[in-house]
């Protein structure tokens, strides 16, 4: 079928929601080039200057496929996000929408004008429930709404309308469309609302929007309420997940279909498999696509309580807790501090439950503090466990240390290579049971060989005989250890972990990105030397 956006051909009726997926223009691009059914791309949400946005956790499992969030808006402003896009070229058969937001008409027109030559249209972000400043504040005055549409409109290039699904909705379309808008996208998360666990509520910012299957219904709804409004194209947001949900929305007066949260836990490869699925279930009226979805995602928290607590040095402890929680390696979990924080670590060693923590900032320094018989929460695990079955070569530096021990403790047989700046910074004691060699690096030769752990990698892999290498660590010592192991070992067989800031786990929130698109909680963490 041909697919038309305003006048342009576009490859597919699908639009990936503002603030699902592809909020980095490395992702953003991947998704575009990949996935042919996605014809409509639309940025996070994008301010004249950087917000920083909420700390984790930004995001809570509501029920199946549902989530209640709130990211705050976080974004580097539009002068870093206009040159991501100067660096790019998106392809011709997409329809690139730029989010957008201000306090006034004045602020939306500015960050339209620096976006004007790298985009298709724009959408307006008056709608967003979690913002003191934002979205739903700016929504709900209607003179600042209709001079916003005027303003923008003005450029020259189509603008989108984001709903809150609100009782009077009739009237801020009818005024939208008088004030030039070109379409509407309905609908925004409902909120703010409130998520507890334990009693205590889960998001850092206290409450969030509502998103997923739950608000299904009153999508469908509101869009019904729109088409009742006027003809202009509608980008149906709230709940879809497979072709019988497309199907309602079309009856209900959608042309495009944005699909964001049952995009949770998807991988690249699933995402593009989900899709074409969907588009066939359309054409040939099935509903298989209904076989990628993620129902369970591992979003709910178990208490744990310290059992014991070993300091190695000023800055480095190791948390066991009472507990085991069945992980594979390479596995990560988040660990939350109600009115604290939440922050992912990789699972050390699984029975019981072991982690290694480096004191960084508020979140660790606070963990740091715990003593035996304190108790955290924790969810998970996350992220996919390599399959490496044969001689496995284990190289780790730092922290990045902790994500190796699974492969040795589980794997038929391992060499490990581990190194840090000191003994003291050195966690080695555990591999001495699970690894058949073990090889010690640091840099004040306080322990093992004076250096950096792939001085002598090269020597290793001359007199060795690997399947597979398994590398973690600080991004440098990472791909200086695979340009020497690609001359040894097959390049599918070289797994590869660099810390990327992680933030909700299960690949929506996108901020987890890698230089090639893929997102490292649901696509690695371990990933081949071509993925990051």
């Amino acid at each position: 079928m041909e697919y038309k956006v305003l006048g342009k051909s576009i490859s597919g009726p699908f639009a990936i929601p503002s603030g699902i997926v592809i909020t980095e223009i490395q992702t953003l691009m991947k998704i575009a080039r990949e996935i042919p059914e996605v014809g409509i791309l639309t940025t996070k949400s994008i301010s004249l200057d950087p917000i920083e946005g909420n700390k984790e956790p930004i995001i809570a499992g509501y029920e199946g496929l549902s989530f209640i969030n709130a990211v705050g808006l976080r974004n580097k402003g539009v002068d870093s996000f206009v040159e991501g896009l100067a660096s790019v070229k998106i392809p011709e058969d997409k329809f690139l929408l730029a989010s957008i937001l201000g306090e006034s008409g004045d602020e939306f027109k500015e960050v339209a004008e620096r976006l004007y030559p790298y985009v298709d249209g724009f959408e307006l972000n008056i709608s967003c429930p979690n913002s003191v400043k934002y979205g739903k504040k700016v929504g709900g005055r209607i003179d600042i709404v209709e001079k916003t549409v005027k303003s923008v409109s003005s450029l020259g290039k189509p603008v989108f309308v984001k709903l809150y699904p609100g009782s009077d909705i009739e009237c801020i379309v009818g005024r939208c469309v008088r004030s030039g808008a070109a379409g509407i996208t309905a609908i925004n998360t409902l909120g703010p609302k409130l998520f507890l666990h334990d009693g205590y509520p889960v998001l850092s910012s206290g409450v969030g929007g509502l998103s997923g299957k739950a608000i299904f219904e009153l999508g469908l709804r509101c869009v019904e309420r729109v088409r009742a409004v006027t003809d202009l194209p509608i980008i149906a947001c709230g709940g879809i997940s497979t072709a019988e949900d497309v199907r309602k929305y079309r009856k209900a007066g959608a042309n495009y279909f944005g699909i964001g949260s049952a995009l949770a836990g998807m991988s690249t490869g699933d995402m593009r498999e989900y899709f074409h699925m969907l588009s066939l279930d359309l054409e040939e009226g099935t509903n298989n696509a209904v076989a990628f979805l993620n129902e369970h995602l591992n979003m709910s928290y178990t208490k744990y309580t310290v059992e014991n607590k070993k300091v190695l040095a000023e800055d480095l402890f190791v948390l066991e807790f009472d507990d085991i929680l069945p992980s594979k390696p390479g596995q990560f979990i988040f660990v939350w501090l109600p009115e604290k924080g939440e922050k992912p670590f990789s699972v050390l060693d699984d029975d019981p439950l072991t982690l290694l923590i480096q004191k960084r900032g508020f979140f660790t320094n606070v963990l740091s503090r715990l003593s035996i018989g304190d108790t955290v929460y924790v969810r998970g695990p996350y992220g996919n466990s390599p399959n490496v079955d044969g001689d496995i070569l284990l190289v780790g530096g730092g922290t990045g240390i902790a994500a190796l021990y699974l492969f040795a403790k589980y794997g038929r047989s391992s060499v490990g290579v581990l190194g840090a700046r000191d003994k003291d910074h050195l966690c080695y004691e555990i591999f001495k049971d699970v690894c058949d060699e073990l090889y010690l690096y640091t840099e004040d030769g306080s322990v093992g060989r004076r250096g950096l752990v792939t001085d002598g990698l090269e020597e290793l892999l001359l007199g060795g005989d690997f399947d597979y290498c398994i590398n973690c660590g600080p991004e440098p010592m990472v791909r200086s250890a695979v340009e020497i192991q690609q001359k040894y070992v097959n390049r599918e067989h070289i797994f590869s972990s660099i810390e990327y800031k992680t933030m909700c786990g299960i690949g929506l929130c996108g901020s987890c990105a890698t230089s090639k698109g893929f997102r490292s909680c649901v696509d690695g963490t371990f990933l081949r030397p071509y993925q990051f």
